[in-house]
């Protein structure tokens, strides 16, 4: 059974919150000890006690035959701790690895500190309960706002959704929520993916097999599709998404599962084998393109001789991992904007939409080949 606390304890937790508050200011009498036995019906010695506490944490000090008030001190402290607590920005990311989400994170935390911000962490994991549990969480512990870049579900978060209909400040990053207009900063996914579609088809390429994971569902990826799609349109080519490969289930949670990578590798054997024509893959996350590099590699495939190949994301320079031409999102500038964006809304207190759109880079690692004579 949990004790309880003592009287004096609690009067004194009051008068301590009302100092910190400001229903105090410095110099300000606080209620005597005959003023405390009234208030509270408690007796003259839990009322001394209180004060004696509340004096020699220096929260007040007496003055013998005039009474008790607030000391400098005390008002120094509450604000030094207002100001800590005023200056705290939450950070939710769904994930981050080498490929994506490091450099964001980096960025993001350094610009917060270099303007005078704390930052609160959460990693949710794709997970829509810890999202909700950490939205929570930080509201509750007072930040003045939150910078998200949110999980992949099949539909948004209600308590996601209650924050942003709040006019509470919030600035989703990489991932949009689609039919709401929430401030976002997001790179250039369905423009540059239309542009390199058209590149591949006038190099020869109406076959490509588009590769993803069944698992990836948001704004990027979609937008990725819509661009693809996009190019074959306006290049009057005929689709035909019977040559896409969107189910591999190997993620960054599961990477030393061997029987699901295997699996992985199977599916891909089996496109090759059910689609010959196939001459390129455009690999909408790095992750897919690592798998089908590994497992054309084991089969005796090359790139670009036997497939072209791109995606997107991955680190800039990595001796371990197959180099491929990709297409490289500007992590700091998503980080930067983000971070503007919300400080503005934090100092003017009005919560207005905004659209950011960063453009991306393209490195060509040579891994595509051109099909024309």
């Amino acid at each position: 059974m949990m004790k309880k606390k003592p009287l004096y304890q609690t009067i004194y937790q009051q008068i301590k919150e009302d100092i910190q508050r400001g229903k105090y200011a410095s110099g300000d009498q606080v209620p005597t000890e005959k003023e405390l036995m009234d208030m509270y019906d408690v007796s003259r010695l839990t009322a001394k006690n209180a004060m004696n506490l509340l004096a020699e944490e220096g929260w007040i000090h007496r003055v013998s035959g005039k009474g008790s008030f607030v000391s400098e001190q005390a008002v120094e402290q509450a604000n030094e701790s207002e100001q800590r607590h005023a200056r705290l920005i939450g950070l939710i990311l769904a994930g981050f690895s080498d490929s994506y989400g490091t450099e964001l994170l980096r960025t993001t935390v350094n610009e917060l500190n270099r303007r005078g911000y704390h930052t609160i962490l959460k990693i949710s994991n794709e997970s829509q309960e810890l999202e909700t549990q950490y939205l929570n969480e930080l509201i509750t512990l007072g930040v003045q706002g939150i910078l998200i870049l949110p999980v992949q579900a099949e539909f948004h978060n209600i308590a996601l959704l209650k924050v942003t209909l709040s006019n509470f400040p919030i600035v989703l990053m990489d991932r949009k929520l689609s039919g709401l207009s929430v401030p976002y900063v997001g790179s250039n996914n369905h423009e540059i993916a239309s542009q390199l579609t058209s590149k591949l088809l006038n190099s020869g390429h109406s076959k490509i097999s588009v590769i993803s994971h069944e698992n990836l569902n948001n704004s990027s990826i979609n937008d990725r599709i819509d661009g693809i799609k996009e190019a074959y349109m306006d290049n009057q080519v005929l689709l035909d998404n019977s040559l896409w490969l969107l189910d591999l289930e190997t993620s960054y949670w599961n990477l030393t599962d061997t029987k699901v990578l295997e699996n992985d590798f199977q599916k891909i054997y089996h496109k090759l084998k059910e689609k010959p024509e196939i001459t390129c893959f455009f690999a909408l996350d790095y992750l897919s393109g690592q798998i089908l590099w590994y497992a054309l590699h084991q089969i005796g495939k090359r790139i670009p001789e036997d497939y072209s190949l791109l995606s997107f994301d991955g680190p800039l320079q990595s001796f371990l991992s197959p180099s491929v031409s990709r297409v490289i999102q500007n992590q700091s500038e998503i980080g930067l904007h983000a971070v503007e964006l919300l400080l503005q809304m934090v100092a003017s207190g009005k919560t207005t939409y905004k659209e950011v759109i960063v453009d991306t880079s393209f490195m060509d690692n040579d891994s595509i080949r051109s099909l024309l004579p």
